[in-house]
């Protein structure tokens, strides 16, 4: 199967051509291995779904972590109606993100999680399953912003922030990633029913993720060198990789889909099988001219705030410097 340019969904490097980005891995898998707790967040199609499928199998390869890789995509807002609904729901989710690779654990599991009905409970199983594991526990959660509006979202990182707090006494999730477009750090907790919310993040014990996930002319390289491989394309891959981070600054949906459409939309009309700066330049124009879910969101972003239409539109339209 021939690989492509990827726009959507994980890349798969048997499918998908993919930049070199294994130092930012590294970092990533430093911090885990220190036993952080942190956030990756990061706008959609940042790659930041790809990053936790590929930090769970390199962990998951040196034998001494069990990971479990969730995410809250598509779990509807009945999973947050209540603790009764959530707790073994949760149990749930972490036994089917491990059903390959421990299917004994995953099983014990589902047959325990009737047993968990609330958050006090879920804190005590997951006391109990670390204690009775041979490795250590990663806990990586994709898309957590889902119901960040959520009052019971906000008492479950609550609870895993006590559990960090707690750990020298009791040995917990070795190390907690949360990956999503928002930073839950900014969330206010609401202690009490009734109470004023109050600016006192359950997040806040998370370490800094300082991870530049922009792709560097250095990543995005790679790629084209092993597109130029496989495809026979003839192109100055070194000035293309500078060219797409000078129009893109880096951002891997931008990157990929401007190599898609050379490939895909360009190339195909063309006497001589190569890419050129001219060429990229009218993927760039037709590129601003489309829809796609990526400008969709930010127009219904600057749509429903009306202070950021404003500040956009000052700075880009009018050319107006504001102090930040």
């Amino acid at each position: 199967m021939e690989r492509e340019f990827n726009i959507t969904g994980n890349c798969l490097a048997h499918l998908h051509y993919m930049a070199d980005v294994s130092h930012k891995l590294e970092a990533v898998n430093k911090m885990i291995e220190q036993g952080k707790y942190f956030i990756i967040n990061r706008p959609r199609q940042y790659g930041k779904t790809t990053t936790l499928f590929t930090i769970a199998d390199t962990l998951a390869q040196t034998g001494e972590y069990l990971v479990f890789n969730i995410s809250f995509e598509g779990i509807g807002d009945a999973f947050f109606d209540n603790e009764e609904t959530f707790a073994p729901r949760f149990v749930n989710l972490l036994a089917r993100s491990i059903k390959k690779i421990d299917p004994d654990k995953a099983a014990m599991l589902k047959t325990r999680k009737s047993e968990v009905e609330s958050l006090d409970d879920l804190s005590e199983f997951i006391l109990d399953f670390v204690d009775s594991s041979d490795k250590k526990l990663i806990l990586l959660i994709d898309e957590v912003d889902k119901s960040s509006n959520n009052q019971l979202f906000i008492s479950f990182l609550a609870m895993l922030r006590n559990l960090y707090l707690s750990r020298a006494n009791n040995p917990t999730f070795h190390a907690v990633v949360l990956a999503g477009v928002h930073d839950v750090k900014s969330l206010k907790l609401k202690i009490r029913e009734g109470e004023e919310a109050k600016l006192n993040s359950p997040w806040n014990i998370a370490a800094e993720f300082k991870v530049d996930m922009n792709l560097q002319p250095f990543e995005i390289k790679p790629m084209l060198d092993d597109y130029v491989a496989d495809k026979g394309v003839k192109m100055d891959t070194a000035a293309m990789a500078e060219d797409l981070f000078y129009y893109t600054s880096g951002y891997p949906f931008l990157v990929s889909k401007l190599c898609k459409m050379l490939d895909e939309d360009i190339l195909p009309t063309k006497d001589v099988r190569e890419w050129t700066e001219s060429d990229l330049e009218w993927a760039i124009r037709r590129l601003t001219l489309e829809n796609n879910t990526n400008f969709e969101s930010l127009v219904k972003n600057l749509e429903n705030n009306s202070a950021l239409y404003e500040l956009v539109n000052k700075m880009l339209v009018e050319g107006i410097v504001e102090d930040y």
